[in-house]
């Protein structure tokens, strides 16, 4: 039985907090903590009582129904607005504090999910919803649930999906319900072939920094087989047209992902023997944010790169974090910074594909440590 909890919000609470005229001039002051502490004191029952929100009354459900072993970790996945922001403040103090508290609660803004922008919402919001989910049961060993009761119907649809997907237990409250109910995962396996055989058009395409033309991959796409088209989207925008993958395909690619981390996490992966980075002469002005950032010692620390080289670096002012993908048998690892954009190649000891994405996470989990 798993000992932490994944949680999707909605503005239920925000709707309760707005009928109540105190709790109103509290919300509109930003006075998240007293809101908070009124819901910590209240007397009635936080899984009856309506006036707790979705999140507070489905979770305190799960909790009576001992769907959870232990109330280790809490995450909340809020969307990208105010309200969003201070809900999951609020919810973060009840669930420190009331008799429902967790030994850990951390609160997840998904950037991008926000219902007013709509481009940003399809185009990137639900997918990185997807990702941020993705990332927690990883980093977690899938010894987690799902709560997806709260937020909006597609963040509850994608939550679901990606949930029966990696045989995550998936819990939902209706509204009229007294308790949540089990949303039971599908007995289906995902075709992996898609992901391995067309890596380098979803590589490519699921760089959410630069939209990709579609002149320019029309002829990867016409490669795929139908099932496969499904998880794209080709669009016109300012009378262009652009191929993203869409919020089913970032499904589709973190299952696989998450399905190959878990089969090899028990496989010994050769360490490598020895390490070489190179450099570009044509690069050399590089060479200050290599070092200011120690790019080439990071990356022979971390263990299975056997040679590392320099691929391109331009000026720029972007810091965020490393961004990394398989390009045939190679890692394609670009370093964003306030000192420049560095894209490096990388030959690791990878024996086969499913390897070389073990690594891939690796790494990426890696350079978020170091560069966060």
């Amino acid at each position: 039985m798993s000992r932490s909890l994944i949680c999707t919000v909605g503005a239920s609470l925000v709707s309760n907090i707005l009928r109540d005229e105190e709790l109103k001039k509290l919300y509109e002051a930003k006075e998240v903590e007293k809101i908070g502490q009124y819901l910590v004191d209240k007397k009635e029952d936080p899984e009856k009582d309506q006036m707790f929100g979705a999140e507070i009354n489905s979770i305190a459900s799960i909790v009576a129904l001992n769907y959870i072993s232990e109330r280790r970790h809490l995450h909340f996945l809020v969307s990208d607005t105010n309200d969003g922001k201070r809900v999951g403040a609020i919810l973060k103090y009840y669930f420190e504090r009331s008799k429902l508290a967790f030994e850990k609660v951390e609160v997840h803004v998904v950037d991008r999910l926000d219902d007013a922008r709509m481009e940003d919402f399809k185009r990137y919001g639900l997918r990185n919803l997807i990702k941020k989910i993705a990332e927690i049961i990883r980093v977690e060993n899938n010894d987690v649930v799902i709560n997806a009761t709260g937020g909006y119907k597609a963040q509850i649809a994608f939550a679901l999906a990606l949930g029966q997907g990696l045989k995550i237990p998936v819990y939902y409250r209706f509204e009229r319900f007294k308790y949540v109910i089990e949303l039971f995962p599908l007995p289906l396996t995902l075709d992996d072939s898609y992901y391995f055989e067309y890596n380098d058009l979803f590589e490519i395409v699921e760089d959410e920094d630069n939209l990709s033309e579609f002149e320019g991959l029309q002829s990867m796409y016409n490669q795929l087989p139908e099932g496969a088209r499904i998880f794209f989207d080709v669009d016109w925008i300012n009378n262009k047209r652009y191929i993203t993958i869409n919020p089913m395909g970032q499904t589709y690619l973190e299952i696989v992902r998450n399905s190959v981390y878990n089969r090899v996490k028990q496989v010994t992966i050769e360490k490598a023997a020895a390490f070489k980075f190179i450099s570009r002469n044509d690069e050399g002005h590089s060479l200050p944010m290599i070092q200011k950032y120690r790019v080439e010692e990071i990356l022979r620390d971390f263990g299975y790169i056997t040679e590392a080289r320099v691929l391109k670096y331009s000026a720029g002012n972007n810091d965020k974090q490393p961004y990394v993908s398989i390009r045939g048998d190679e890692l394609t690892i670009t370093f964003h910074t306030k000192n420049g954009i560095l894209h490096v190649a990388a030959k690791t000891t990878a024996r086969d594909k499913n390897e070389l994405e073990m690594i891939r996470q690796n790494l990426k989990d890696y350079l978020a440590e170091e560069f966060g």
